[in-house]
């Protein structure tokens, strides 16, 4: 029958542990949730900073809906650029330190087009072998040729680039913070590599925007790479992602990048949110809140490894907690759930076979008494279930 691999597959996921479903939530803050009735403290939400409730945020977004209406009516190229998308672009501009800034639907939109604008026939793409999914679809849909590097192994990535015809053009892929993982890149060194092989440098900052640098910009800076992108549906706590880069490369994708050129404006209240955010992110209040959020994460994992648990390299906010089994992790999520705590399990193919895990994202409004509960969970966890 037409169907029957549907019918395997869903099978097959079931049998394996592996077939997600949906949950029905009910959001209370980026601390606590509504699942199946149950009221729960969030662990795996990425709205690190709370922001997607802040009343400034809410109410930012509410006036520019009212101003602009509630969608953009088409895209940029087709309905025209209202000065809702200008004053956002040139706010990021400012804010990444870039002389432009291009914004897009989603994160996934931007990596899906852009990367196929950069890279033709003709070149070399130099991805790390964890990059997040968006950026493999856009290598994919690209016509280069696409190369994955060990994961954080830069004598690997140097290696194939000596290998590497030299009349090609290279670009080199990397995130910045691993969204699974939690560890962060040699931004340093990976910018020194694509100097010396005259490659273009592209970084994803999903995981960073929002939560490091002296005003909130990120770990990727313009000045340490050729693109810089990121999203605004993280720490942001809105919807949609930049590329910060010069005007010239903004011009390019403008006219090339097709996820942009044949998609849908975001709606202008989006953009009234993120614009809020951004003033937020960059208060002087804020670093002590980015501070605070990075101690209590170190924190957690420092008590997880002396419990004897698998926290990877992470070295952010993001702290995954590797099981192993796609079984015995949702063994492990259930657990949580049970004592009204939201941690949701990651297995394949999201993590390599024999890596799933739980993932948990610390943010600004857990307090002491939920990061000790937690901790609390996984001793009883040790003693119950691995």
């Amino acid at each position: 029958m037409k169907f029957d691999f549907i019918k395997d597959f869903l099978a097959e996921a079931g049998d394996n542990n592996n077939l997600r479903i949906l949950k029905d939530i009910i959001p209370v803050s980026a601390r606590e949730c509504i699942v199946g009735g149950k009221r729960c403290i969030n662990f795996s939400s990425n709205d690190y900073l709370g922001l997607s409730s802040h009343p400034e945020v809410v109410a930012e977004s509410v006036k520019w809906t009212e101003k602009y209406g509630a969608g953009s009516g088409a895209s940029r190229l087709v309905t025209g650029t209202i000065d809702a998308y200008t004053i956002l672009e040139q706010e990021v501009a400012a804010w990444k330190g870039s002389e432009a800034a291009l914004i897009f639907g989603s994160g996934y939109l931007a990596n899906s087009g852009m990367i196929p604008a950069l890279a033709g026939r003709g070149t070399e793409i130099f991805a790390d072998k964890l990059n997040h999914a968006s950026l493999n679809a856009g290598c994919r849909l690209s016509d280069g040729e696409f190369r994955r590097f060990r994961h954080n192994d830069l004598s690997h990535l140097t290696e194939l680039l000596e290998r590497a015809d030299r009349y090609s053009s290279k670009l080199i892929i990397d995130e910045t913070i691993f969204s699974m993982d939690g560890d962060v890149s040699d931004i340093g060194e990976l910018y020194s590599i694509a100097q010396k092989y005259d490659a273009i440098l592209y970084l994803d900052d999903a995981h960073g925007s929002g939560l490091f640098g002296e005003r909130g910009e990120g770990l990727a800076k313009t000045s340490s790479c050729d693109i810089a992108m990121g999203t605004f549906s993280k720490a942001i706590g809105s919807y949609g992602a930049y590329s910060a880069c010069s005007k010239e490369m903004r011009d390019y994708f403008i006219n090339k990048c097709g996820s942009f050129i044949y998609s849908t404006a975001l709606p202008p209240g989006v953009c009234g949110s993120i614009s809020s955010a951004l003033k937020i992110v960059q208060s002087p209040g804020s670093a002590k809140t980015r501070t605070a959020l990075q101690q209590k994460a170190a924190y957690l994992r420092a008590s997880l490894a002396a419990l004897g648990f698998d926290t990877g390299e992470s070295s952010s906010q993001i702290v995954p907690v590797i099981i192993g089994t796609s079984e015995k992790t949702m063994e492990v999520s259930r657990f949580f759930y049970d004592n009204n705590i939201l941690v949701t399990g990651i297995r394949p193919p999201t993590v390599p076979a024999g890596k799933a895990r739980v993932r948990i994202a610390v943010n600004a409004l857990h307090t002491e008494g939920d990061i000790e509960s937690i901790i609390e969970k996984f001793r009883e966890i040790k003693e119950k279930i691995l």
